[in-house]
């Protein structure tokens, strides 16, 4: 019920509409009570031979309580189902902005089948629920209780008689409400296996066809839909024995009917319009009881959805936001790492430890250090994606934990060694949040990015679309696209993460001109595997298990012949080497 406190705000933003949906619900309801009554007044006067105009009336009637039942019946459909409809838009939309609002660090425990999963066939559970399940909960219990009402007006003995075997179908539900629950959460959870195993199996399709994976694959996934079956075939067999019991039970009640009616006809105790109408009301009984088992299958499945797409909803960023929004930083300011000291949840050790760095505005900084030394935490940690554990980063002085994330970010460029594209045209992935952004102030970025001679062999030019994750590109136009994208932003503090590894020396050494020629006064930090990358850079420092062990320019670096110095070397002798062969 806990979980059911979250969704209730999204069912009462709706309440016009549940309030006409539950009122044409139950005007269709009182009807269609009626007509049992009516067909006991029509039998009861034909044996007084009524004139045809009588008669005719009660056709009149019945004809009427079709007309408002036929209306009523769309009106609960239209708005009880429309109703589920909006609500599960509001909770789509309300999943996806704080799914945008996680963290990294959040992300790193998650597999995005699951919240696919989440999303989709949890949030269609919950639907279901606020749809198909409320509407006949409301329909059960109040047909329910009027037809025993009615039913009792008729004959009280009669109806305690027939009600005999019910208690039976209480006694099934609680026992199997439990149960039901943990085996819909075990099935729910187990489609989010599977469809993690097909989003992941899909994503990386190029992997399975080169190692031939393809049967293997099938095998696993075969296996995965043998499990789910059988996760359901146990559902199933739970409501295998509830629904025939429960079925069972309401022919029993019909048998005490007839046979315990009949004698009472037979006796003059009740009149046979009497006895024809109480056993409609017995028979308008079916549905209700029959329904209790559907909608408690569909309460049991909502309520397990609800609770899955409620864990996202109560988990929360580490990141906090709260800068005041709007507020610009400054972009002649001097970029300061103090004592900064960060470890991810799963490290013993330090992945950045004691970092002291100052970056004039306006300066190059290179940052170099082997696999693991803490180059990218260091990128990172700029862009918020995680806070220190320790120490503080400023910009002009002032911690950029006091702006918020979307000024931060905004003054940032940043272009990473594997960049995400999307699945649209190179215009739009270069143009990425940016709506008015006009043809020549691309075609400036393009010229910059160095990726002229590139559009040129496409067929639509930079409307050419490039697939998923730009999977029609090579790698070098990927991270070209993705500096065009990082440069057109005009950023004032610009990261290139080891982004022109795909690159030849000569395209390298072309955009770090197009860069010193066009973005002067732009703050960088280049990270490189590549010494040659960054040797012209205003101060270099070195990493080596997230702590700075060595720092100033390359000739400083060189003379003290550290680390280094002997790196730039062996590279100098592997390119030297590569020239000769």
């Amino acid at each position: 019920m806990n979980n059911l406190k979250t969704f209730i705000p999204y069912v009462t933003k709706y309440r016009r509409e549940l309030l006409v949906g539950i009122s044409a619900l139950i005007i269709t309801d009182a009807m269609t009570l009626v007509v049992p009554w009516l067909i006991k007044e029509f039998i009861d006067i034909l044996p007084e031979k009524p004139a045809v105009e009588q008669l005719t009336q009660y056709v009149g009637f019945l004809l009427l309580l079709s007309m408002v039942i036929v209306v009523g019946r769309y009106g609960w459909r239209k708005y009880m189902f429309g109703l589920s409809r909006k609500v599960e838009f509001d909770i789509l939309n309300d999943l996806f902005k704080h799914l945008l609002g996680m963290d990294r660090l959040w992300y790193q425990n998650q597999k995005t089948g699951d919240l696919m999963s989440r999303a989709t066939n949890d949030l269609r559970a919950v639907r279901e629920f606020f749809g198909l399940g409320v509407l006949i909960l409301i329909d059960a219990a109040f047909v329910i209780v009027m037809a025993v009402t009615m039913m009792s007006l008729i004959s009280v003995d009669l109806t305690l008689k027939v009600f005999i075997p019910l208690p039976f179908v209480s006694i099934l539900f609680f026992c199997f409400v439990k149960e039901i629950g943990k085996r819909h959460k075990a099935v729910q959870e187990h489609l989010s296996k599977i469809t993690e195993r097909v989003q992941e199996n899909l994503t990386g399709i190029r992997v399975l066809h080169a190692f031939v994976q393809e049967e293997y694959e099938k095998d696993k996934f075969n296996q995965l839909n043998k499990e789910y079956i059988q996760k359901n075939l146990r559902v199933t067999q739970v409501f295998g024995v509830f629904t025939p019991t429960m079925i069972f039970s309401i022919g029993l009640a019909g048998m005490i009917s007839l046979w315990m009616g009949g004698r009472a006809v037979i006796a003059e105790e009740i009149s046979l319009g009497s006895f024809v109408a109480f056993n409609g009301y017995l028979m308008l009984l079916s549905w209700p009881m029959m329904g209790i088992g559907y909608v408690f299958n569909l309460t049991q499945k909502g309520f397990v959805g609800m609770e899955r797409i409620n864990e996202i909803f109560s988990s929360r960023s580490t990141i906090d936001n709260k800068g005041k929004v709007g507020e610009k930083i400054h972009a002649d300011g001097d970029l300061e790492f103090t004592n900064v000291t960060f470890a991810y949840a799963n490290n013993s050790e330090n992945n950045l430890d004691n970092v002291n760095l100052k970056i004039i505005a306006g300066q190059t900084l290179g940052v170099v250090g082997v696999i693991g030394s803490g180059k990218t935490t260091l990128a990172q940690m700029l862009l918020r994606f995680y806070d220190p554990v320790s120490g503080e980063i400023c910009i002009k002085g002032k911690s950029i934990r006091e702006n918020s994330l979307k000024s931060l970010r905004e003054y940032i460029g940043y272009v990473s060694q594997e960049p995400f594209l999307f699945s649209t045209s190179i215009r739009n992935n270069i143009a990425l949040g940016r709506e008015n952004v006009t043809d020549s102030e691309i075609e400036k970025i393009v010229t910059i990015a160095g990726l002229n001679s590139d559009l040129d062999q496409f067929p639509d030019h930079i409307e050419t679309l490039i697939g998923e994750k730009g999977v029609t590109l090579s790698g070098g136009q990927k991270q070209r696209i993705a500096l065009a994208r990082a440069l057109l932003k005009k950023p004032k503090l610009l990261i290139l993460d080891d982004s022109f590894s795909n690159l030849d020396s000569e395209m390298e050494e072309r955009l770090f001109q197009n860069l010193k020629d066009n973005f002067k006064n732009t703050t960088k930090i280049i990270i490189s595997h590549r010494l040659s990358t960054i040797r012209n850079a205003d101060e270099i420092v070195l990493l080596d298990k997230g702590a700075i062990v060595e720092r100033g320019d390359h000739s400083e670096l060189m003379k003290i012949g550290g680390v280094y110095a002997n790196l730039f070397r062996n590279q100098e002798l592997a390119r030297e080497m590569e020239i000769v062969l």
